[in-house]
């Protein structure tokens, strides 16, 4: 087998044989798994977050437009809470 050679946090490893990369492989997709559960569980904490926000923040809101890249769409209306940056939709 010739040298496997993978790019992992800005360095360059060199993985001599199969047993190599094969454990090279399960230690990435173990912290692949462990960054979406982690991924998940701040969507939740931010949700909860966003939701208390939107009913308890007296809510400053200003009217403005953007840019999109998607769909390279230009002046965008939008309105925000200057305070807590929730948007109104």
């Amino acid at each position: 087998m010739e040298d496997f050679t993978i790019q992992y946090n800005g360095l360059t490893i060199h993985l001599p044989d199969i047993n190599s990369v094969i454990e090279t492989k399960k230690n990435i997709q173990k912290k692949v798994l462990g960054l979406k559960w982690e991924l998940k569980e701040c969507e939740t904490e931010l949700t909860k977050l966003k939701t208390f926000l939107r009913l308890n923040c007296k809510h400053e809101w200003v009217s403005d437009h953007v840019d999109l890249l998607e769909g390279y769409r230009e002046c965008v209306p939008i309105k925000y809470c200057e305070k807590c940056e929730l948007n109104f939709n």
